[in-house]
């Protein structure tokens, strides 16, 4: 069965107009006034359930989540397994557009466990969770008696962070549903892999060399919503990729600094889904 909603969002992409004119000169006297017109752009957020379509934009996505160890994974059976439960979750989509922009979903990691991708998933955290001092944490939640939920939520870059609320609303509103019908859908604990970025300052080597980044390190969440994600956290550790693929050194036109892509793992227990949810509504309000 297909749902679709749709969610309008106006952007105003330029602010105010502006009327010039120039009377203090003879060579000014007679130009013509300038103005700058306001720019509406109106864009028709659709929500979909996952469907065989999307497959090709969800591995996409989910390459990006996995960043320079997404290899180690079998994304395609990640996405099947994705597929396969398609009144789960939701994608997002321009109207008039097949390509989904975003989309958030749930996998049930007990039931899915002799599953490759979440064996994988599985088995991968928990190395890393182990170099955090963390491993003991998550092997209780990961072992213990009540399900744990992986939740997905990808989205590209310039689709903006309000749709995240509404989908994950959606997404409890659908659990609870398929738990009415009897399936497996009830999680004791959430675990979501929210990207980070480390920014490092570059300071002056005092033999007069390059410089070397060993100034402080700021830590910053790629996806505004998971700031607010992490207040309701009951466990969370970073990690870094194992295949690091990309140069710290890259530097922009603003800042000589250097920015190391890394994960934050962030566990959720399901009494704190409501109150996140409010959370992230009035913090992410349109």
């Amino acid at each position: 069965m297909s749902r679709k909603r749709t969610h309008d969002s106006d952007k105003e992409m330029d602010s105010g107009s502006e009327d010039s004119s120039r009377q203090d000169s003879e060579a000014e006297a007679g130009s013509d006034a300038e103005e700058e017109e306001k720019e509406i752009v109106d864009v028709d957020f659709e929500f979909f359930d996952p469907k065989p379509i999307d497959f090709h934009s969800m591995k996409r996505m989910l390459m990006g989540s996995f960043g320079d160890d997404a290899e180690d994974f079998n994304l395609s059976g990640l996405v099947d397994l994705i597929l396969s439960q398609n009144t789960i979750g939701s994608t997002v989509k321009f109207e008039g557009d097949d390509d989904p922009y975003a989309f958030l979903t749930v996998l049930n990691m007990h039931v899915h466990k002799d599953k490759e991708p979440i064996q994988q998933i599985k088995d991968y955290l928990l190395k890393k969770a182990e170099k955090r001092g963390a491993a003991s944490k998550l092997s209780e939640i990961f072992n213990g008696q009540g399900h744990v939920g992986l939740l997905f939520s990808e989205r590209v870059v310039n689709m903006p962070p309000q749709v995240v609320a509404p989908m994950l609303k959606m997404l409890v509103e659908e659990l609870e549903w398929a738990v009415a019908d009897g399936e497996p859908y009830e999680f004791e604990h959430y675990v979501l892999l929210a990207p980070m970025y480390r920014e490092t300052e570059a300071v002056d080597d005092d033999e007069g060399g390059a410089k070397k980044r060993t100034g402080p390190t700021i830590d910053a969440y790629a996806h505004a919503e998971d700031e607010f994600i992490e207040e309701f956290a009951c466990a969370k550790f970073d990690y870094k990729f194992s295949r690091s693929k990309r140069v710290a050194e890259s530097r922009n036109s603003f800042a000589d600094t250097g920015l190391a892509p890394s994960r934050r793992c962030l566990v959720i227990h399901k009494a704190k889904m409501p109150a996140l949810i409010a959370r992230l509504e009035s913090a992410l309000a349109m």
